[in-house]
């Protein structure tokens, strides 16, 4: 039971952790100009925004849920450590930046808001540890926490749906993001193909594809000397497709894994694929037809062109309020913590 508890323990407070790191947490590298200072700040301190605090504690505990949220088991593949920090420290800095202006701004909780996702957070934490002696304790303590940190998305939802707002886009507007963007109006290039799949399950033994192989090679040879396709492929296929003479219809290049991909790409309307060792066995395709990417015209997607065009035009809202929040607030960082990739910084954005 005591085993049970501590494990209950870590787990549950590292949840609570991951929700007040999002607003709360570190200070790490950004792409806009900001007030920045080296200073010697207490080893506990990694830096100050504004008036607020952010602790090498907080910084590591950001960076730690970070990781695990984008890389499986938490591996961060070679070379991507410092493109984690950079933009965990990114997201997070504007985070802070973002609250502290709707708090600036005097915005009020929608309290409507709070109380559902606390209820419902509650009640899933409760489903999952209500059995454990511990939990009254941990409930006394994390309710009131949470409280806090939904009224403080709250308003940071208000102003940034506040600042995002814009105007409805005019003919001209959609025509010209139409011409600016027209690979956002592009069809991709279509294949219709057909297969013949000969299964075989993963865990299958050597022999078993070697035979699947054979077979493959076998049905190969007699689609070369003239025999049907269609109806080998009824015979033999175990594809969904089978029913159909094998024939998949039309697929969006990029549907397919890569090594099909790469294999329908060298091939000409009309050719037959030697057979491919793939996840789900032995298989041989036929490159039926090939439509070249299209562009579609402007009557055909203009509602979605003046879609995307506010789109744009509320994210460059909150661009510029963001940009205007890291020039405005001076930001001293401990330079005992991550100086090499400060200095980077400065660096780049002079450049």
């Amino acid at each position: 039971m005591r085993v049970q508890v501590k494990y209950f323990q870590i787990k549950f407070c590292s949840r609570i952790l991951l929700q007040s790191a999002l607003l709360f947490s570190v200070f790490c590298l950004s792409d806009v100009s900001a007030a920045l200072k080296l200073e010697k700040l207490d080893d506990g301190v990694y830096a100050y925004v504004g008036k607020q605090v952010i602790s090498v504690d907080d910084y590591k505990q950001a960076l730690q849920n970070a990781v695990r949220g984008k890389f499986y088991h938490g591996k961060i593949p070679e070379g991507k450590m410092e493109e984690v920090q950079k933009d965990t420290g990114r997201e997070l800095i504007t985070n802070i930046l973002i609250l502290q202006e709707a708090q600036r701004r005097s915005y009020k909780p929608d309290e409507k808001f709070v109380q559902t996702s606390l209820d419902a957070t509650v009640k899933k934490y409760e489903k999952q540890y209500g059995a454990s002696e511990k939990w009254p304790e941990y409930k006394a303590r994390f309710v009131p926490r949470l409280k806090e940190q939904l009224e403080k998305k709250s308003i940071v939802m208000q102003l940034e749906k506040d600042v995002s707002k814009a105007p409805l886009a005019s003919v001209e507007d959609s025509r010209k993001y139409y011409h600016e963007n027209k690979e956002k109006f592009t069809s991709p290039e279509q294949l219709r193909v057909s297969v013949i799949l000969l299964q075989v399950m993963p865990s299958s033994p050597v022999s078993a594809w070697d035979e699947a192989m054979d077979e493959g090679r076998k049905i190969y040879r007699n689609l070369q000397s003239g025999a049907d396709f269609g109806e080998l492929a009824k015979l033999h296929s175990a594809d969904a497709s089978a029913k159909n003479g094998g024939d998949m219809g039309y697929l969006h290049k990029g549907m397919l894994a890569k090594k099909i991909q790469d294999v329908l790409d060298k091939m000409k309307l009309g050719e037959i694929s030697k057979p491919v060792e793939l996840l789900r066995g032995i298989a041989i395709f036929r490159l039926e037809d090939r439509k070249k990417p299209a562009l579609n015209p402007f009557e055909k997607v203009k509602d979605r062109a003046g879609r995307l065009w506010q789109r744009e035009q509320a994210e460059l809202a909150r661009k510029k309020l963001v940009d205007h929040l890291w020039e405005s607030t001076l930001v001293r960082v401990n330079s005992k913590y991550y100086q090499d990739d400060v200095e980077k910084l400065v660096t780049n954005v002079k450049k």
